[in-house]
């Protein structure tokens, strides 16, 4: 198929060191220009990346018609807007985790999606793992019995005060960073949306963000989350599934090295002492590659988009109850 010609927008590490490269290492896409509000910055990275064009604005990015699609990597606060310039001006948009703010925000850009026909989706490079999809797999499979628990985690330690996950007015925080991990996790392997959540935040002042999240989701039949996520602990990200007939366990889970392999872990159900764990091993796979070229064949029409607009905006409906839960201490239903 013909590349899809890609506007980057900002020089966000996450897309100098990670979705750039996937971009230029796959067939299906083509980094055509870059913009930032530091002109200096937008030519220094367009050179050291070998990107044809630097802009200053988003705007003026827009008025290149080598652009096709716009990959939004900017602080949180600031995507919906962002992706609503874009597709006005008639581009497609894959855009960083999370969408925005609130479900209200996504559910603006929705309207603006289904005008104008565009994809748009949210950039979880998770969700095109071979692992999880795998993990998935095993769970349609029957193998696990009635799955009931998920079990999730991931923390970083962040160290840097002046990072932006610590700034609550571009929309900072640990949920929306980290703990946004576990609750994908739970909504792709469950299939499934959450009707109630249960939190509680550790903030680093009455007025700052969350630095530390854990709580419960509640999916219909008596299925649930266990989840934490923290941006000032020990690395650790993990999930665990239980079933009526077995255990999985999927280590390392979030940002898997794309050099080295990874591993599933299977248990049956009398099992006690780990004493026959399974263990599947997936060769290195680069997550972030999945991603782009699967955006790429469905702005093609090669594919039907996996991940629309609208699971972003029930994705955000439950990290609203999240938020609504940690801030009253009261169990909250989701959409009622």
């Amino acid at each position: 198929m013909k590349p899809v010609r890609f506007g980057i927008l900002s020089t966000a590490k996450i897309a100098r060191d990670w979705v750039i490269p996937a971009m230029k290492a796959v067939d299906e896409c083509e980094v055509v220009a870059i913009s930032s509000r530091d002109p200096e910055r937008a030519a220094s990275v367009a050179s050291t990346l070998d990107i044809p064009h630097h802009y200053a604005s988003l705007s003026e990015m827009l008025r290149d018609d080598a652009v096709e699609a716009v990959y939004i990597p900017t602080p949180n606060n600031c995507h919906v807007d962002e992706a609503i310039e874009a597709l006005e001006a008639g581009r497609h948009v894959l855009c960083e985790k999370p969408l925005g703010l609130h479900a209200k925000e996504a559910e603006r850009l929705q309207a603006a999606q289904l005008a104008t026909g565009l994809q748009v989706s949210e950039a979880f490079m998770v969700r095109y793992h071979p692992r999880w999809l795998a993990a998935r797999d095993i769970i349609r499979s029957g193998r696990l019995g009635r799955v009931t628990q998920i079990h999730a985690t991931y923390s970083v330690m962040n160290d840097n005060p002046e990072d932006i996950r610590f700034r609550p007015e571009l929309g900072g925080g640990a949920l929306g960073d980290v703990g946004i991990y576990p609750v994908t996790a739970a909504r792709f392997l469950f299939e499934d949306e959450p009707f109630a959540a249960t939190a509680t935040f550790e903030r680093q002042s009455p007025d700052g963000v969350d630095i530390a999240v854990a709580g419960m989701l509640e999916f219909p039949g008596h299925r649930n989350l266990l989840f934490s996520g923290a941006l000032l602990q020990a690395w650790s990200h993990w999930i665990m599934v239980t079933g009526t007939e077995g255990w999985m366990e999927l280590p390392v889970s979030v940002w898997p090295s794309a050099q080295q392999e990874t591993v599933i872990r299977l248990r049956g159900r009398d099992d006690l002492y780990d004493q026959n764990v399974e263990t599947i091993r997936f060769p290195p796979a680069n997550q972030y590659e999945h991603e782009v070229r699967t955006f790429a064949r469905a702005v093609r029409g090669e594919i039907e988009q996996p991940w629309p607009i609208s699971n972003a905006v029930s994705g955000m409906r439950a990290l609203d109850a999240i938020k609504q839960s940690a801030a009253m201490g009261a169990r909250i239903r989701i959409g009622g």
